[in-house]
């Protein structure tokens, strides 16, 4: 009976130093993913101004003065009259 309260004294050492060093080791893990964790946001927000300024830029250069400036910089005219290939059909037949 005497060794009982010596092994549960031994055994009760021995889960604190276990729980202990879980302890240790997810604090550092914790840690390490922080640092992680910022660096993945700074990554986020600098993707998002970038996109916000192609955006921008793909906006721009879609715009019908722009367009209209680049064709005619490339010698286009507007057509005043236009030229049909074939006569339209009419949009319902006679019976």
């Amino acid at each position: 009976m005497k060794k009982r309260p010596g092994l549960i004294i031994i055994f009760m050492l021995f889960v604190i130093l276990a729980l202990s060093l879980v302890q240790v080791s997810l604090s550092n893990r914790i840690a390490t993913d922080g640092a992680k964790l910022a660096k993945i946001d700074q990554q986020i927000d600098g993707y998002k101004k970038q996109n916000a300024i192609l955006g921008e830029q793909a906006l721009g250069a879609a715009s019908f003065t722009i367009i209209a400036n680049k064709a005619q910089k490339l010698g286009f005219v507007p057509e005043k009259s236009p030229i049909y290939l074939s006569t339209p059909l009419p949009l319902a037949l006679k019976q």
